[in-house]
């Protein structure tokens, strides 16, 4: 989940004018509050919900004890930010960044810091702490791309961390210099980003298999333009925010359960920003964790837009009732373009 209580807005260039900030704050009024050492309640909750996404897990216990203020002090050092221990609205910003939710704080950062929060936003993976026994889409993820590195013995991706993915995981860590935990955290799924050329200087080519941008149908280390899903060219790669709407009348007032075009609505559809995704593409959906959409991602077609879709975010619709569409909450996806 997302930080409760977080609301979804539109980026803004200055996020530090005053002017700016105070609409940042009044959007998503985490910023609004001031966590020290030792503070609890619902906002540190939030805190550690949040932390614990972008790769620095917590215990989830409401209290700024002494493991939460250490995660915070990692953030703002990653980040540039003064490193206080303490969640100031500059805090706040970055975490939200991290989810594409704002722009990053603009203010002064200590030179040199690698931008940590807008890698986390475009790589979903780097916010998945994998371990034994843990199942699922990102543990398929791991195992493909573990393979396509060079480490045969973790097996099929078959989406289930055994003694296996954990063999290879721990090999793979051992063989560059990373700390040997049999766990994935963001310097493990950096470096095997790095390897598969997603974030640059590595090798990155067009076979198939499951690999980090998620897609259940074909992976490819980097599935960029150019590339291809279930036949079909890649066009165009976007990093967004997803939420998701039902058949129901409230999520489609005033005009019923019909895309842009009058047709009924199905599952596959998307609603995008037609100046970002032309209206009637073909897309390829992937990296939320929503249980009730197809494992891995699906194929659909982006055949409506709304008033609230803005930029780089879409709208999934989900043939299900009120509380499961609610249940899917928001989440950070990739989303390709595809060609006929």
């Amino acid at each position: 989940m997302l930080g409760l209580g977080l609301a979804l807005s539109p980026a803004l260039a200055h996020a530090e004018s005053p002017s700016a900030l105070a609409r940042l704050e009044a959007e998503h009024p985490a910023m609004q509050h001031v966590l020290y050492p030792w503070d609890s309640g619902r906002w540190v909750f939030t805190l550690q919900a949040d932390l614990g996404l972008l790769g620095y897990p917590v215990p989830f216990n409401g209290t700024m004890d002494t493991a939460t203020v250490a995660a915070v002090r990692r953030f703002q050092a990653d980040q540039g930010l003064a490193v206080t221990g303490v969640v100031n609205a500059a805090t706040w910003q970055d975490i939200l960044a991290g989810f594409g939710l704002t722009p990053r704080y603009d203010g002064s950062r200590v030179p040199g810091t690698a931008g940590l929060a807008r890698l986390l936003a475009e790589h979903p993976a780097m916010r998945q702490v994998l371990g034994y026994g843990d199942q699922g889409h990102w543990v398929a993820t791991l195992q493909a791309d573990l393979a396509q590195l060079g480490y045969p013995e973790v097996g099929p991706d078959d989406g289930i961390f055994g003694p296996r993915t954990l063999a290879a995981l721990k090999a793979f860590q051992a063989d560059n210099g990373l700390p040997v935990t049999g766990r994935t955290d963001v310097a493990t799924w950096k470096r095997v980003l790095s390897q598969l050329g997603v974030l640059g200087g590595g090798r990155a080519n067009g076979s198939s298999g499951q690999g980090s941008g998620g897609s259940g149908t074909q992976a490819g280390a980097d599935l960029a333009a150019g590339g291809t899903i279930d036949g079909r060219p890649i066009l165009a790669v976007h990093h967004m925010i997803a939420t998701a709407y039902g058949p129901s009348w409230s999520d489609n007032y005033p005009y019923g359960p019909v895309d842009y075009f009058g047709q009924p609505l199905e599952p596959g559809m998307v609603a995008v920003d037609p100046s970002v995704i032309p209206l009637k593409s073909w897309v390829y959906v992937t990296g939320y964790t929503d249980p009730v959409l197809p494992a891995g991602g699906f194929l659909g077609r982006a055949m409506d837009e709304g008033d609230a879709i803005v930029g780089d975010r879409i709208d999934i619709y989900m043939d299900h009732g009120p509380q499961t569409v609610s249940d899917f909450g928001i989440e950070p996806v990739t989303v390709y373009v595809l060609g006929n």
